[in-house]
């Protein structure tokens, strides 16, 4: 075929909506297509066609901008990028195509040419490991062998603790899987709101709580760990454990399989599992906030935030002191109008001896460290007035229940 003209392409661009390229690429929204293009205000929002979506807002179309963008893939673009990207087009056939869309005749386009489209991609499958592997990781802890494991010796003997919360740090870590690797690792189980195992997440810490950065292998994914195990004469035992095409599995958040068990409860999002296992502890009450770690500042994204969406649970986003900014960016980008962010415990309850990068559970920690021998949220708040204010931002009931 002829070389297109530039002054043809031009046109064809002027002319080209996004709007209706997409809606004719993955239809209109109806009864009879949940995945089509829906009119909502003054964009258009679908289930993105770039990744496994399950709920629609993270993919929105922008008819002023004539272009597009997924909050949680990241796939964005323009006319051109829509159908190169989404059907497989080369440039010249993606001209042609929007040519023959808009009736302009393009120089050297066969009559007879159609496109074709391209078939949706098969969807991944969800990477599990066995629970037997988790069960394993936890029996030390289950045994009260937490001498070996730095991380749990701190938080039971670290911490200022009463009785309640004491027995209550054991039961979390049993709730959330908590696990000791062989090599001194604390295992982070990543279970998803289908009870589906995805991967752990291995960490060392030093015996004052912190991360263990300079000592070997000090972070590490047990399937990453089991896949260097793996060797030509031994069968892989795990054949859904790598996406094929990337051999990352797909991550879920830290205390996701308790979505389900705390059907009420508003979910409260940190980024470490540290801290939201020291938050549960520090407060408990699972049926009205239950708390989960992104486990990193970039970590928050829709597709991961996708469970709890669709269940329309209320969150709230604790940032860590130095990644306020970005969380806010990351909330107003979710579009979810039960999505919250406060920072609070690390702005108004902060004190240097908190840390620049100081997150929640480090000025809770402290004010229980200082509060002590007080044994009572009412003596807390008596005593600390201070106190009051974020215990009601926290969603707690001030009563005579202990710390």
């Amino acid at each position: 075929m002829a070389k297109i003209d530039k002054q043809i392409i031009d046109k064809i661009l002027e002319a080209a909506r996004i709007e209706d390229v997409v809606k004719d690429c993955i239809g209109e929204y109806g009864p009879h297509n949940k995945a089509g293009l829906k009119k909502c205000g003054v964009r258009y929002e679908a289930l993105c066609p770039f990744h496994d979506d399950k709920s629609i807002g993270s993919f929105v179309v922008y008819p002023r901008g004539n272009c597009y963008k997924c909050f949680s893939c990241g796939a964005k673009g323009g006319v051109i990028d829509f159908l190169m990207t989404r059907e497989g087009l080369s440039y010249p056939d993606a001209i042609r195509w929007l040519g023959k869309k808009y009736k302009i005749d393009v120089d050297g386009v066969d009559p007879n040419w159609t496109y074709t489209p391209k078939p949706a991609p098969p969807p991944l499958p969800t990477l599990s490991l066995p629970y037997e592997i988790v069960k394993r990781t936890m029996k030390a802890i289950a045994e009260n062998d937490i001498i070996t494991d730095n991380l749990i010796s701190w938080m039971f003997n670290g911490i200022a603790w009463d009785t309640v919360q004491r027995k209550r740090l054991g039961e979390n870590l049993f709730n959330y899987c908590v696990g000791h690797g062989k090599n001194g690792h604390t295992i982070f189980w990543q279970i998803d709101e289908k009870e589906i195992i995805r991967t752990g997440k291995m960490m060392k810490y030093k015996p004052d709580g912190h991360r263990d950065k300079e000592s070997p292998w000090n972070f590490d994914f047990v399937h990453s760990a089991l896949s260097r195990k793996r060797n030509d004469d031994d069968p892989w035992p795990y054949p859904r454990l790598f996406n094929p095409d990337t051999h990352e599995p797909r991550l879920t958040f830290f205390g996701m399989h308790l979505l389900n068990r705390y059907p009420d409860a508003t979910v409260n999002i940190v980024e470490s599992e540290k801290t939201a296992i020291l938050m549960a502890t520090a407060y408990g009450n699972n049926t009205r906030q239950v708390w989960m770690a992104c486990g990193g500042l970039e970590m928050i994204t829709r597709e991961r935030l996708q469970p709890i969406i669709d269940r329309r649970r209320r969150i709230v986003l604790y940032p860590d002191r130095d990644g306020i900014d970005k969380w806010r960016i990351k909330a107003e980008q979710m579009h979810y109008e039960r999505i919250t962010i406060n920072t609070e415990p690390v702005t108004k309850w902060w004190k240097p001896e908190d840390g620049e990068k100081a997150d929640i559970a480090d000025v809770v920690i402290r004010m229980i460290n200082h509060s002590k021998p007080l044994t009572t949220i009412a003596d807390v708040c008596a005593k600390m007035p201070q106190a009051v204010e974020l215990i009601k931002k926290l969603n707690l009931e001030v009563a005579d229940e202990r710390i």
